[in-house]
């Protein structure tokens, strides 16, 4: 596993969660190509098929009706042979979030899995270079200029070994498989464009001041990222401030955190190298990580009744309201993504009451069924019947906490001819591209 804070000099070999207990999976099957390659332990295990069929039986696995403590599956050091991955499904890609769907994903390195706490919990191990090749091609499409896939494996490479949140470390591992974390759907998507992004930037990453950048990044920031302190709090990191996403900086000194500039910002959609201008959105998907929805990326909208916002309140709050008076937005940052809000209603007894929500993760949790595309977003009450509205319509802007490198902004560099190191310096300026391991 890595160790926060240290710049390792040889390649290092990582952990990553592919089912996790959160999950409450109890069954899996996984598909073993040239079977006799492989191998397993406990070595007395049956070997009829290459496939197995596991569940879990209290705090055991059942293997092909052997029960066993653990599996380990240990694949032969034959580097990036494709003929020679471990089929794993199903398992959960977009986990919480509105996309989430179950898929199947071949997996390079060794694979152990185990019971905890009644679920499956399965981790891969694998050296850093295989795993960064399988994340550019599962966060972005292969259909991606070389700019943007060498720019994209750069930043998960660097925010990989910087590990500055450790979240997963009570399990064992180092990264999970999804948004949480990094997209990684094994080799699902590996095309040779990925691999050579990978062989191209080997060892390379992002210093600042001698320390590996926390390279954070989003699908759209929707023309103007925001800084780390907005998003996550604590002190402001240098090479994640508030950025416009534009060769014309026309907005640079308009901060977006005042409800004026933000409706403003929101309702003009000026242009931006994540907008429409740049990348079609009719033309979007074909760009986008195969577990991505078709939409509008740069501005959307969303709409309730007051049913509704009143029944999903309720239930991601437990409000107990009776009806839903006021959306206030309290504040917000330099990209208009709200981090605090403040929800007025009325509860059985007709009696006025709030709520505070105060973080930006929390807001796209509760306004939205599944989560919402971002906080940067402007309310339209409407209908009103004696203070109480009948409608809520939410206009937005871009998709995901909008820090650091935008992809769909990336991708619009890279058509437009951009290189991976401007690509990189427009969205982590002041850091230095280095090379740390060969």
């Amino acid at each position: 596993m890595t160790e926060r804070g240290q710049i390792p000099e040889v390649e290092p070999t990582i952990r990553v969660g592919i089912i996790l207990p959160e999950d409450r999976q109890t069954n899996v099957q996984l598909d073993l190509s040239n079977l006799p390659d492989f191998q397993i332990i406990p070595g007395k295990l049956p070997v009829e098929s290459p496939r197995y069929n596991i569940e879990v039986e209290q705090d055991f696995l059942l293997v092909n009706g052997s029960r066993l403590d653990k599996l380990h599956i240990r694949r032969p050091d034959t580097g990036i042979d494709l003929e020679k991955t471990i089929a794993v499904h199903p398992v959960v890609a977009g986990r919480g979030f509105h996309w989430e769907k179950k898929i199947r994903v071949n997996l390079l390195g060794d694979l152990e899995l185990t019971v905890h706490g009644g679920s499956l919990l399965v981790i891969n191990t694998l050296p850093l270079e295989q795993y960064l090749m399988c994340v550019a091609t599962s966060e972005m499409n292969a259909a991606c200029p070389s700019a943007l896939i060498q720019s994209q494996t750069i930043a998960a490479r660097s925010w990989m070994l910087a590990n500055v949140e450790q979240k997963h470390r009570d399990l064992g591992f180092d990264v999970c498989n999804d948004d949480c974390c990094q997209r990684y759907q094994g080799t699902n998507e590996l095309t040779r464009q990925a691999l050579d992004g990978a062989l191209a930037t080997r060892g390379q990453v992002l210093l600042y001041e001698n320390a590996i950048c926390d390279t954070r990044y989003s699908k759209s920031c929707g023309g103007m990222t925001e800084s780390f302190e907005t998003i996550w709090g604590g002190d402001a990191i240098p090479y994640l401030p508030v950025h416009r996403d534009s060769e014309n900086n026309g907005w640079k000194d308009l901060s977006l955190s005042t409800e004026t500039n933000a409706a403003r910002w929101i309702q003009s959609a000026p242009p931006a190298f994540c907008g429409p201008a740049t990348v079609p959105e009719d033309s979007l998907i074909r760009y986008l990580g195969s577990v991505d929805k078709s939409g509008k990326y740069y501005r959307w909208k969303v709409k309730y009744t007051q049913s509704e916002i009143t029944e999903l309140f309720n239930l991601k709050l437990n409000l107990q309201a009776a009806n839903v008076i006021k959306i206030i937005p309290v504040s917000r940052g330099g990209s208009g993504r709200l981090n605090r809000i403040r929800i007025q209603y009325t509860d059985g007894n007709h009696e006025i009451k709030s709520r505070e929500i105060t973080s930006e993760y929390e807001i796209r949790r509760i306004l939205h069924p599944r989560f919402l595309y971002s906080s940067a977003f402007i309310i339209d009450h409407q209908a009103l019947d004696n203070d109480i509205p009948g409608k809520f319509t939410l206009w937005g802007a871009g998709w995901g906490h909008g820090v650091g490198l935008c992809q769909i902004g990336a991708l619009g560099m890279a058509l437009k001819g951009y290189t991976a190191p401007a690509i990189l310096a427009h969205y982590y300026p002041g850091s230095e591209l280095t090379k740390i391991y060969s």
